[in-house]
């Protein structure tokens, strides 16, 4: 019995050493951002994100967008660092008035283009909700990046998905 017990143990104490192995790589180790196309329909919606952060772009046609963050985000994450619209088309920036009334986004980059006066009265009444909004306003063909320590990457509907590692 006492055999068993010290066998045990010995498990134990190296499965806790590897797990503590394994949080320290990932709280000290380089930084993975990934670019996932979300499947909202018709529409166009690319999610960036790396820990405890996201900026999406474009937000697709309708609703279905909700249904593609939940599904690509953490059920706590319910904060969006940016939200990029490109194109005042419906199938970028339809989904928006939605993303706004369900995520706390910290800033909305959208071309100076407007859509339809509907559309742009759905954005505008969803984003006077937040208080803390920022609002800018690029021109029509603008390059947006994201740069993240060595990293720099061009914000568009075709930004490669994949993961990118990010240097300090």
């Amino acid at each position: 019995m006492l055999q068993v017990s010290r066998a045990l143990i010995g498990l134990v104490l190296i499965a806790l050493l590897a797990a503590n192995f394994f949080v320290w790589k990932n709280m000290w180790g380089t930084e993975t951002i990934t670019v996932r196309a979300l499947s909202v329909g018709k529409g166009d919606a690319l999610l960036i994100a790396w820990p405890g952060h996201a900026v999406l772009v474009d937000a697709g046609s309708d609703a279905s967008i909700l249904r593609a963050l939940g599904e690509a985000l953490p059920p706590w994450q319910r904060h969006l660092d940016a939200l990029v619209i490109l194109s005042p088309s419906a199938g970028a920036a339809g989904g928006t008035p939605f993303v706004l009334r369900r995520y706390r986004v910290g800033q909305l980059i959208r071309t100076e283009e407007k859509g339809t006066p509907t559309r742009e009265t759905a954005i505008a009444d969803a984003a006077s909700t937040l208080s803390n909004l920022a609002i800018t306003t690029i021109p029509r063909g603008a390059r947006v990046y994201l740069i993240k320590d060595s990293l720099s990457l061009v914000l568009s509907a075709s930004t490669t998905p994949g993961q990118y590692k990010v240097q300090p």
